[in-house]
């Protein structure tokens, strides 16, 4: 397989987002690589991956930074020095005023994690290397506290080495982004590397790393594959809901991120809770037509169904009527497959389709174990899952859309005619991740 990662820490040329108040800069180095996930105690910390190397030296009587905090306050403090061009960043008295910043809470243990974690950024000693460069103090801290206690600081200097490529290597990552993510660390580290690292649509090849490389930039040393990847195709979910400008293909051995056609910043939903499917633009109007006419059938676009309000109970229901046979002729000619709920987790039968001449990927879902056109839904997974024929509920939609997410190097395979055995089908086959992943 021929593994493309990371693009050049060099000047950054065109940007995703634009520069403006909605961005935050980060550099493009640090969304390279995962500040700690865990508290790993006090001392030191390092990873080393994806061409960096980082490195954490907590002060005395600080334990080091973690989690989502510790990101959300380098991401500022990098974004402060940016604007204004000043190694000295001033940081002020208030935390709550940093917090404010940041879109988090301004009170109560949100306002505790979000001090305790900035105080033990400003007493530790970061030092960063990549691509075989020498390393480069960020900023050191770690002077003997008043008292021995570490304490807020109102100001931070970063060393002028590193501020020198600061500026030029400014990575922009959209505010309401961060905040509609704000809850998952590996969602957050996750966008930060897309967002600097994905290749322009059309531009070059997808890029793909090995679950392997993903583990060691973003994971733990201490933490299982199997428990590494569901908790990637998790955040992988999320950060398509908040950020819906990339599609993954997870493979078994390494996931390949794609950039859909259009990269203008996203407005990030308010809650990750039941989201709305994506907006049908023009080219998805064009997409539906060929799909459409693909498949034979007209008709305008479908529609996610409202959840059904519950009926009385009949006093008696009539017999039902003998069912007419349903000729499945593409089954036994395997043209299509269908993978049930022991093999999916999905209540929905899941048909997948060949090629035969079409350039889009489909899948299709019945609601049981016979086909039948008049019940089947269409969903369409390029540049995302759209719906085109048939209509599912939300819930449902958003669980098939993560299946064939978590599929998708199955369905290519047999869509391309490259796998033609069941058996091999039934093997490969992976169940919907679990739901709400923090």
């Amino acid at each position: 397989m021929n593994i493309s990662a990371d693009p050049p820490i060099v000047p950054a040329g065109e940007s995703i987002l634009p520069i403006a108040d909605a961005v935050l800069r980060y550099h493009r180095v640090f969304c390279r690589i995962a500040l700690p996930v865990r508290a790993p105690g006090k001392g030191g910390w390092r990873r080393e991956a994806g061409g960096v190397v980082l490195t954490i030296e907590a002060g005395e009587g600080a334990a080091l930074p973690t989690g989502r905090f510790a990101r959300l306050l380098l991401m500022h403090l990098f974004d402060v020095a940016v604007r204004t061009g000043s190694a000295l960043i001033e940081i002020g008295d208030d935390p709550a005023a940093v917090a404010r910043c940041l879109g988090t809470g301004t009170a109560g243990a949100a306002l505790d994690e979000l001090q305790d974690q900035m105080i033990r950024l400003l007493a530790s000693h970061i030092t960063v290397a990549w691509d075989g460069g020498p390393a480069l103090s960020v900023f050191d801290g770690r002077g003997r506290p008043r008292g021995g206690v570490p304490a807020w600081r109102s100001n931070i200097r970063i060393s002028a080495r590193f501020m020198a490529g600061l500026v030029e290597n400014a990575a922009p990552l959209d505010r309401a982004t961060l905040t509609a993510l704000g809850d998952s660390t590996l969602a957050l580290d996750l966008y930060a590397w897309l967002a600097s690292a994905l290749p322009k649509a059309g531009a070059t090849p997808a890029t793909t790393l090995e679950w392997e490389d993903l583990r060691a930039r973003f994971g733990t040393s201490a933490q299982p594959p199997a428990e590494f990847r569901a908790a990637f195709e998790q955040a992988v979910i999320l950060v398509q809901r908040a950020w819906p400008h990339f599609i993954t293909v997870m493979r078994d051995n390494a996931v390949e991120f794609r950039a859909v056609a259009e990269r203008a910043a996203a407005t990030a939903p308010s809650t990750l809770a039941e989201p709305e499917p994506p907006d049908v633009t023009e080219d998805d109007a064009s997409l539906v037509a060929e799909l459409e006419s693909e498949l034979g059938g007209e008709g305008g676009e479908a529609e996610l169904q409202p959840e059904p309000e519950p009926l009385p109970e009949p006093l008696a229901a009539p017999p039902p009527p003998a069912p007419l046979p349903v000729e499945r002729p593409r089954q036994g000619a395997r043209q299509s497959v269908s993978l049930k709920s022991h093999l999916t987790g999905l209540p929905q039968v899941v048909w997948l389709q060949r090629a035969n001449g079409r350039d889009n990927v489909v899948i299709e879902v019945t609601p049981g174990g016979r086909y039948d056109p008049e019940t089947c839904t269409v969903i369409v997974l390029e540049p995302v899952a759209l719906q085109v024929v048939g209509g599912l509920y939300t819930r449902d939609f958003e669980r098939v859309a993560a299946w064939a997410a978590a599929n998708r190097d199955l369905i290519d395979d047999w869509w391309d005619s490259t796998i033609t055995d069941f058996d091999e089908v039934s093997e490969r086959v992976k169940k919907v991740p679990a739901p709400a992943w923090r």
